[in-house]
């Protein structure tokens, strides 16, 4: 067997088994509607903490969202963190008309926070509540959202409830980009895996992060990863890290995000945090891509290679690549015939995460919410 074909054969294993994982990881997967929702009476108290940092044009959509929650043991904060549009002044008309609503106003980050970081410590601060739903302050939720997360962490037993959002797209192009993301994310994080104890992997979504209060004080809360730009899943990682039983949940359309706008957003909007998922390792950086794109495109490449055996490994590694997107295609919204375009996908999204990369090193750390953050000590303080 030449070299050639031993490469499609390991794609074929690599879609066969990420395919297979993530269809069985499915089945332990709760969702939103699985369970009757908690009568009123019964239900803990609830903060909902968003950070919004120049978000005018999506802001009120977004908190107003929050505040038709159908619950009535409930407060939502919103910190402004240094906004310079008009993001400050829609919310603060918006808690003039709603009582649920705190407007909190940052002015200045202290040195040695990450912005976001600091604007959730500073709600979450704020609250005495049983339970914490932290999520980005662009995030829309179904009106029956926290009543239902809550509902699910209270009777199967969970302290941290992770729910991965409905991604809004509008394009061909977004489409591409986002299944071939959430294709690798699914290889390599095993989100289905979060509530195995023994298990390594951990989940955190900004999104839709409920938290029982008490897990969270005893984690270290976000002082614990005050400079961790993947926030979300830095906090999955110490909560579960403290004892915490986490679980991912699916969103049953009742979380809502529009990540960004068009495939160009896409690839900008990636670009504070794709390197950091590789631990500012560049020698990870600089090598695993071309393993992407080696098992992205190994399909298609066998299917004219000479010989029966590397057009029969080719087929296997479709059936598995269309495994994982018929899992993927249950949570956003792509459609399974995009399967076919996953190898333009991923190479995108390896275009994407290079020019992260490029871009950190470049610059000497990350760029985000108009702070910059040196890259020697995001390294040095990593948690995630």
């Amino acid at each position: 067997m030449d070299f050639a074909t031993i490469g499609v054969v390991a794609a074929a294993l690599f879609w066969l088994e990420t395919g297979i994982a993530a269809r069985l990881g499915r089945r332990r997967v709760p969702g939103l509607e699985d369970l009757e929702p908690i009568r009123d009476e019964s239900l803990p108290t609830l903060t909902i903490v968003a950070a919004a940092k120049d978000e005018a044009p999506r802001v009120e959509e977004a908190a107003r969202s929050l505040l038709r929650q159908d619950y009535p043991n409930l407060t939502v904060i919103v910190v402004d963190d240094r906004s310079s549009d008009g993001t400050s002044g829609i919310l603060d008309r918006l808690a003039a008309e709603n009582p649920r609503l705190r407007v909190a106003h940052v002015t200045s980050l202290p040195e040695d926070w990450i912005g976001k970081c600091h604007a959730l410590a500073q709600g979450a601060g704020a609250t005495d509540s049983e339970w914490i739903l932290f999520v980005d302050g662009d995030v829309t939720l179904a009106p029956d959202a926290a009543r239902r997360g809550v509902s699910l962490a209270v009777r199967q037993g969970w302290d941290h409830v992770a729910v991965g959002p409905d991604m809004i797209l509008d394009s061909l192009g977004e489409a591409i980009f986002v299944g071939a993301f959430m294709s690798i994310f699914n290889a390599t994080q095993r989100p289905w895996l979060a509530s195995d104890p023994s298990r390594g992997y951990a989940i955190g979504i900004g999104a839709f992060n409920l938290v029982r209060h008490e897990a969270y004080q005893r984690a270290g809360g976000h002082a614990a990863i005050r400079y961790e730009i993947l926030d979300d899943m830095a906090l999955g990682k110490i909560l579960k890290g403290s004892g915490a039983r986490q679980t991912f949940a699916r969103h049953d359309e009742r979380v809502t995000v529009r990540w960004h706008a068009d495939l160009g957003g896409l690839v900008l909007g990636v670009e504070k945090n794709a390197f950091p998922a590789a631990r500012y390792n560049v020698w990870l950086g600089a090598t695993a891509p071309w393993g992407m794109l080696a098992v992205a495109w190994a399909p298609v490449v066998g299917l004219f290679l000479p010989g029966i055996w590397p057009k029969i490994a080719a087929l296997t590694a479709w059936v598995g690549v269309l495994i994982n997107y018929r899992e993927v295609s249950r949570a956003a919204r792509i459609s399974l015939w995009q399967a076919a375009l996953m190898p333009l996908g991923v190479t995108v999204f390896v275009y994407a995460f290079l020019r992260s990369m490029v871009v950190t090193l470049r610059q000497g750390g990350v760029r985000w919410r108009g702070t910059f953050y040196p890259i020697a000590e995001l390294r040095r303080r990593r948690v995630w």
